[in-house]
């Protein structure tokens, strides 16, 4: 294993084709040399910059819930202040450690050459690394109860046993000499950039509906065309009833999406998945790259490459981990696990390593933007900085625990705790709608089962001996063994017990940087001779890539799911159906149309208002209320099937005693729906327009019952 070969090793030497490059300090650098400084910066001037300006946003946002000044106000005031933010960011920039020389790729030298030291270093890691093997095998392999009891035990005995198999020196590592630190390169940069851009608009055509957006772009809608942002209720009703669960006040990046579409004068749909999808690649990207510059021990665009390849071929099922990533990136608890989870880990490595006040600053900054991202944040980020403060409180090193939990923990905490005292409690703001998932599930939906599910096992127990010694190890341990202790059974259930946030604890698993550590199995190396860990260099990044490509399901996966241009997050039938049913002159009372179309219309326009955006939210308002079962009878109907889900038939009369309750004024359906078009004399519906594909579709006004 990696920290089998580095178990000595010795600060390279200076590189100095790129110290001059980095340090800013040379009179004599051109163009290209000041492109290349600026190229290879990009990645740690682009994610500080934006994890402080938009914690400056969220700042503002929390503010106001107590001033409630228009979102257009709010936005005004955070772009005035963008200038305080970029001098932030240029200071916090010059005190980056990048800036220090750097070591070389490889350059560390292994004593494991030696016969005599193979065999005692052989001796000491078998242990972890024959447990870990076994815990991957029985969690993506094995059935029942027991195996994932197994799975959890050789789990903790890998974690535990790998933190004592390390020698003394890297289990107590501190600070870290300046010349150990690798700098991004210039051509490393160049790389990066490439795939960052390449990221940004290959987002731009995957063609993946989320659920999820109803709500989430419906907001951000609302927001752009009323400037108010909506605390109560903006689906069902103008803020009649109470917001549900999935309203809390928390989150703030849905009014930084209406706030800043309104003040573009542009659509909020092309404003967000035309301009900010590209540049939330981009910072997840980069956010990436500096977790891996950071951890691994060598060959880092290598690491790169293999977890790029793993976030893209490995992505297609609902919920699993790399889902959240370009298919609903422009969801906030999607750039808060892809893009804010690695920088936590970036900063607290930077802090621990060299004492750096500035690592320190955006780690609690960054605390501050994740609460505006997700309500996640609440109680993930806790979970990670005391997984990180565990390891140190081992080592003794108290003061740096405390102050790394408070810089990661306060401001989330104080949030929930804030939101649970004056708007209803931390299990509305951060519940689903489900019961706790099964433990197999909750590690299928982070790092899947079968081939795949070993090769996550192994990336997260194989951790400790595979990461760059020292306080990334330390990092490693404390991560590994917290998701770890939790999947024992009957551990998350009782947290979930005691906390009320049994629906979203499934999400435990998502304080680990998962992609990074599937990477850093592709530079793996062996206690042997130099050839076979030549040839392992060529061969695992090759094959992990070719088990993602073979046993993954990639982003684009599934019917048309990629564009030829960029693309809204909207089939185009249902696109032009909605704007064509917001540009109708239509009847007063609430609209009625297949389900399809009434979770796209809250993201089009708030002008029209429809009868179940999403049945899930019912859940809030009562799944057995009138409120909800009228609503569930009227979609069925619409959507030409009108039957009960006992397989019994759906009376005309009910729909029209249902329809008479919701206040319905339009019916619309497909053309090819002959249910509507035969209950239309029944219910009084009288035609009032159609349109032709894409889009086929016929509304009816709504008269007297037993009209023509």
């Amino acid at each position: 294993m990696t920290q089998v070969e580095d178990a000595v090793a010795t600060p390279a030497p200076t590189d100095q084709r790129y110290a001059g490059a980095r340090s800013g300090g040379s009179s004599r650098r051109g163009l290209i040399g000041r492109l290349n400084a600026a190229v290879a910066g990009l990645p740690v001037v682009f994610t500080d910059a934006a994890v402080v300006s938009f914690a400056i946003w969220t700042l503002l946002y929390h503010l106001n819930l107590g001033l409630n000044l228009r979102p257009s106000v709010v936005f005004l005031i955070w772009v005035i202040l963008q200038p305080v933010a970029a001098y932030g960011a240029w200071r916090l920039r010059r005190r980056d450690v990048a800036a220090r020389p750097a070591e070389t790729d490889d350059a560390v030298t292994s004593p494991t050459d030696a016969p005599a030291d193979r065999a005692s270093l052989l001796r000491r890691y078998a242990l972890p690394v024959a447990t870990a093997v076994g815990a991957a095998a029985f969690a993506a392999f094995g059935k029942g109860l027991l195996s994932w009891w197994l799975a959890a035990g050789l789990g903790l005995v890998a974690v535990v046993s790998a933190w004592l198999a390390l020698p003394r020196a890297d289990r107590s590592a501190g600070a870290v000499p300046a010349a150990s630190v690798r700098a991004t390169t210039p051509v490393q940069g160049y790389v990066v950039l490439v795939v960052s851009l390449a990221a940004a608009y290959f987002g731009t055509l995957i063609n993946r509906v989320s659920l999820d957006d109803v709500f989430y772009v419906g907001k951000s809608v609302w927001v752009a065309e009323r400037d108010t942002i909506p605390f109560r209720d903006f689906l069902f009703t103008e803020g009649v009833l109470p917001g549900g669960s999935a309203n809390p006040p928390l989150p703030s990046f849905e009014v930084f999406v209406g706030a800043l579409a309104r003040a573009l004068h542009v659509h909020t749909g092309s404003v967000l998945w035309y301009l900010l999808l590209p540049v939330l690649a981009v910072f997840a990207v980069l956010a990436l790259w500096r977790l891996v510059q950071r951890w691994a021990p060598r060959r880092p665009l290598v690491v790169f490459g293999v977890a790029a390849a793993y976030i893209l071929l490995v992505a297609y099922y609902a919920d699993a981990l790399n889902t959240y990533h370009l298919p609903r990136l422009t969801q906030g608890k999607s750039v808060f696990l892809h893009a804010l989870i690695p920088l936590a880990w970036v900063y607290l490595t930077d802090y621990l390593e060299h004492r750096s006040r500035r690592a320190l600053v955006l780690l609690t900054l960054l605390s501050v933007a994740s609460v505006g991202y997700t309500t996640t944040a609440v109680f993930l980020l806790p979970l990670l900085a005391g997984a990180a403060g565990v390891a140190l409180l081992v080592t003794r090193r108290v003061r740096e625990a405390v102050l790394c939990f408070l810089a990661a923990s306060a401001y989330p905490l104080l949030s929930g705790v804030l939101v649970q005292v004056l708007r209803g409690g931390v299990e509305e703001a951060a519940a689903t709608y489900a019961p706790l998932q099964e433990l197999r599930t909750i590690y299928e939906l982070t790092l899947w089962l079968g081939i795949l599910g070993l090769i996550g096992g192994l990336a997260v127990w194989w951790s400790p001996l595979v990461i760059r010694r020292g306080v990334p190890q330390q990092l490693a341990v404390g991560a590994a063994l917290a998701v770890t202790v939790l999947m024992v059974p009957g551990v998350l259930k009782l947290g979930g017990d005691l906390s009320g946030l049994t629906a979203v604890l499934w999400r435990v698993p998502w304080i680990l940087p998962v992609p990074a550590l599937v990477g850093l199995l592709a530079v793996v190396r062996l206690p042997g001779p130099a050839r076979v860990n030549q040839v392992l260099a060529v061969v695992l990044p090759v094959l992990l890539v070719f088990v993602f490509y073979t046993q993954g399901k990639p982003m684009w996966y599934g019917g048309k799911a990629l564009e030829d241009g960029p693309t809204w997050r909207m089939p185009e039938n249902r696109k032009a159906a909605s704007f064509w049913i917001r540009n109708l002159d239509r009847p007063a009372g609430l609209v009625l149309a297949p389900s399809s179309v009434m979770r796209s219309l809250p993201m089009v326009t708030t002008e029209v208002r429809v009868v179940l955006p999403r049945d899930l939210y019912l859940t809030d308002y009562g799944p057995q209320t009138q409120f909800a079962t009228d609503r569930l009878l009227l979609a069925t109907f619409a959507d030409g099937q009108p039957v009960t889900p006992g397989g019994q038939a759906v009376s005309i009369p009910d729909v029209a005693a249902a329809m008479d309750r919701v206040g319905v004024g339009m019916v619309c359906a497909w053309k090819g729906n002959t249910a509507v078009p035969a209950a239309a004399p029944t219910l009084g519906l009288e035609p009032l327009a159609s349109r032709k594909a894409p889009g086929a579709m016929v509304c009816y006004r709504v008269g007297a019952p037993g009209g023509s």
